[in-house]
């Protein structure tokens, strides 16, 4: 056990290194200089793909699975140990010259997209685009070589085990439960927060905001990108970049819900000491913890009710706490996937996993991907898309190769519906613990009976090991109902 934890430690370390310097090239280094820092980051990540798919990788692994110490380990441990097994004789099968292919597309995609969104012209992003498919095609073919859906192997890449027959009717029953709700809105007309931030004043927003969730402070670093995102490094180093705007509600919600993966990363650790880094990968849980501190906690008037006056001076604001929540709760159809509202982002995500699951089961033409889009905004949320750059461009993530992940984030957001009736049962009811200013004691249940567990189980079995039931859409459903249906 010992010999595998010291070389697994040694892929860690250039792990780290990686996620570092991809901190860099987003929010540090030169322009001139990014070639350099990307070719870098390519040499780094072809050895750590050379060192985890080796023969040594695999003799220490076996090792260890069947050394007296690894016995002797709790359940979800083990499990961490058989995953990285899985995961071995899955990456082992891609040859080397593929995955360094597709690595260099990854980055060269990325830049072609942020052309694209710039110009707000799709066609500069399509051939990249359709690299990025075949590429993404041709790896899941070697990772599950007798697979009948390749999409379901993505989909499980990012939350193990789950597959579109676990998604559908989720996804389709909330579709026809909230879009009824969605076109009886009556959105409040505001005028807007109109301030002025510099750095230094967005820095001292957020850190407060992450201290009073309960992110331990010696353990992070802000930085500036135009994408919220939070990267961990080590077991004592976790990093949240957010986007320098003026836009206060923007930057609150943003810190709020990195802080969520933050604290979830963290955490995970002091259940792995014997480790420099235990990076989740379970994407559906870890989006549950983020959205779970953004919208069921950071949307409560109740999160707010003890820190206002503090926030009200650090963020220059002259309304009430009250005019505060109408901008944060404030719902309505929109565009951008990353600026709406808790209700309407669900019909932003499944546009995008349907959109997705179509391409792979090779019913889109990409030619008319904008087209296809477009139609769906307004089929679902009854609003036309202007240009490329608010369509089809807006996210990166197809860029980076990430098909199969949108749909992680509503699953969060439908365990998340549960586990507030659950928290309600186990620890006292949650508008009171956050009146009361006992937020911590939250972070801390969730610490105790999610982030603990780290990798070992994904969100449909922390559901059923956590709330006791099978993930189903009835609890979120109804909070929305309670909160946005007006008489």
């Amino acid at each position: 056990m010992k010999d595998f934890l010291n070389y697994l430690n040694e892929i860690n370390d250039l792990s780290s290194l990686t996620i570092m310097l991809m901190w860099e090239i987003d929010t540090k280094v030169p322009k001139d200089s990014i070639d350099y820092y990307s070719d870098l980051l390519n040499k780094n990540d072809s050895k750590i793909f050379e060192m985890s798919t080796s023969d040594k990788y695999i003799e220490l692994l076996d090792n260890a699975i069947n050394s007296d110490e690894f016995k002797k380990l709790e359940e979800h441990k083990k499990l961490y140990f058989l995953h990285l097994k899985e995961d071995y004789e899955k990456e082992k099968r891609i040859p080397k010259e593929l995955f360094e292919e597709y690595s260099k597309q990854k980055i060269i995609s990325r830049q072609s997209w942020a052309e694209a969104k710039d110009k707000k012209d799709y066609k500069i992003f399509k051939p990249d685009l359709e690299k990025m498919i075949e590429l993404t095609k041709k790896i899941f073919s070697y990772i599950n070589p007798n697979s009948d859906n390749l999409y379901d192997d993505m989909l499980s890449e990012f939350e193990r085990g789950i597959k579109s027959k676990d998604i559908d009717p989720l996804f389709e029953e909330l579709k026809n439960k909230i879009i009824p709700i969605i076109k009886n809105l009556k959105p409040k007309e505001l005028n807007g927060i109109k301030n002025e931030y510099s750095k230094s004043e967005l820095l001292d927003i957020s850190n407060y905001l992450l201290d009073y969730m309960g992110f331990n402070k010696d353990k992070r670093e802000l930085g500036f990108y135009p994408h919220g995102y939070t990267s961990k490094l080590s077991k004592n180093d976790c990093r949240i970049a957010f986007k320098e705007t003026n836009d206060i509600i923007d930057v609150a919600t943003t810190i709020i819900h990195e802080g969520g993966h933050g604290i979830f990363e963290l955490y995970c650790e002091k259940d792995y000491d014997e480790l420099n880094m235990v990076e989740v990968q379970l994407h559906a849980l870890h989006e549950s913890q983020s959205r779970f501190y953004e919208n069921i906690l950071g949307r409560n008037i109740n999160f707010w009710i003890p820190i206002y006056n503090e926030f009200k001076k650090k963020a220059k604001l002259d309304i009430s706490l009250e005019e505060y929540m109408n901008y944060l709760n404030n719902a309505k159809t929109s565009l951008i996937r990353t600026e709406a509202d808790e209700l309407t982002y669900c019909l932003h995500i499944i546009i995008r996993y349907e959109i997705e699951r179509e391409i792979f089961n090779g019913n889109i033409d990409l030619n008319k991907l904008p087209e296809i889009w477009n139609q769906k905004y307004k089929d679902y949320l009854g609003i036309d898309v202007k240009d490329d750059s608010e369509g089809i461009l807006q996210d990166m993530h197809w860029s980076e190769g990430s098909f199969g992940y949108f749909p992680d984030y509503l699953l969060g957001s439908i365990f998340d519906g549960m586990l507030l009736g659950r928290i309600n049962e186990d620890i006292g009811d949650v508008d009171t613990i956050l009146k009361e200013g006992r937020i911590k004691e939250i972070t801390d249940y969730l610490n105790k009976n999610i982030h603990k567990y780290a990798e070992a189980y994904n969100i449909f079995e922390t559901c059923k090991r956590v709330c006791k039931k099978e993930m189903n859409v009835e609890p979120l459903v109804n909070y929305f109902k309670n909160k946005y249906e007006r008489n």
